[in-house]
């Protein structure tokens, strides 16, 4: 990961807990500028607090299907005047345990589709 160094920003979405908290904490390493979001604004800060102990944080709630929020991803980006890397982290799989694709009612795909689908190209569209 030599790509990524000391100066340089990421957006890491659903950075609140798991995969995304781990890559954030590994780009925080290395002195990136990690912008992380998160659904849950409670979990958000409590894995803002955690990754600041690493490096420079920004925490922005919110969740990836609205867009006024992957606005706002963006343009805490441009105000730290660079984007070097964007990770669309951010899913959902629904309801546990998931039910069955035949069961799938119409609200929950629709929701599906929107986080895990058309979510992140919308948020790689504006950054571009």
């Amino acid at each position: 990961m030599d790509w990524f160094q000391e100066g340089h920003v990421a957006i890491v979405t659903g950075g609140s807990r798991g995969l995304g908290k781990a890559l954030a904490r590994v780009l925080l390493a290395k002195g990136v500028l990690v912008i992380v979001d998160g659904r849950d604004a409670v979990k958000l800060e409590r894995a803002r607090k955690e990754l600041a102990d690493v490096g420079n944080v920004v925490a922005i709630a919110g969740d990836v299907s609205d867009p006024g929020h992957a606005h706002a991803l963006i343009a805490a980006a441009r105000r730290a005047g660079r984007l070097d890397l964007l990770v669309n982290n951010a899913s959902t799989l629904g309801m546990v345990p998931l039910p069955a694709v035949a069961d799938l009612d119409r609200p929950t795909f629709d929701s599906l589709f929107a986080v895990n689908v058309f979510a992140p190209i919308h948020l790689t569209q504006h950054a571009l």
